[in-house]
């Protein structure tokens, strides 16, 4: 998942006025626009989010030319969602590294908790683009990853319906810390029921 989610502790970081316990239907999921790929390319230049990623080659963060190719290229399928009510978004989630011929794709998502929320908006944004992914794009298989100290991820992966496959050890560094990636595969009869947005 090319490390999996910028706020591994949303609920202690999220101001009260942020939090709501509102129905996923009250959320939004739409096609990057240029505003929202400076979001996406600003998200990822802060350390405590890059910290979670590995964009290969080493690099954490994505610029904003980087992440505009992305959006224009069918190797990304790039998506943010947000709350019904105001434009800006509240996360991301992609499915990168679209590969046709074996019918491969690499999930990963963000969410930057400074922005309002609702319920579940992370898991029912996730599902509908693993569904597109598998249906529109004929996918087969999509892998994910998480660091081992990303609870929040692996608990995220799991409801989703991937499946652990294995543990890359000594990997990744969070805080000066070496750590593993818990590796994982998503199957299209794994995916957890949907619920549109």
């Amino acid at each position: 998942m090319n490390a999996h989610q910028c706020s591994h502790h949303r609920r202690l970081c999220e101001p009260h006025s942020v939090r709501r316990t509102t129905s996923p239907y009250e959320c939004w999921l739409r096609e990057a626009n240029r505003e929202d790929m400076r979001d996406i390319a600003d998200w990822l230049a802060r350390p405590a989010i890059a910290q979670w990623f590995d964009f290969g080659l080493g690099r954490q963060s994505l610029t904003l030319l980087a992440v505009q190719a992305m959006t224009q290229s069918d190797r990304h399928r790039l998506r943010v969602f947000g709350v019904h009510g105001t434009n800006r978004p509240s996360g991301l989630v992609a499915i990168s590294d679209v590969t046709h011929r074996f019918g491969l794709g690499s999930f990963w998502v963000l969410r930057d908790s400074t922005r309002a929320a609702c319920a579940n908006m992370t898991l029912v944004a996730s599902r509908q683009v693993l569904r597109e992914g598998f249906e529109r794009d004929q996918l087969h298989c999509i892998g994910a990853w998480a660091a081992q100290s990303n609870i929040r991820s692996q608990r995220l992966l799991a409801r989703l319906g991937f499946r652990l496959i294995g543990l890359q050890r000594d990997c990744h560094v969070i805080g000066g810390q070496r750590m593993g990636r818990l590796l994982y595969d998503l199957l299209p009869h794994d995916l957890s029921l949907p619920t549109p947005i």
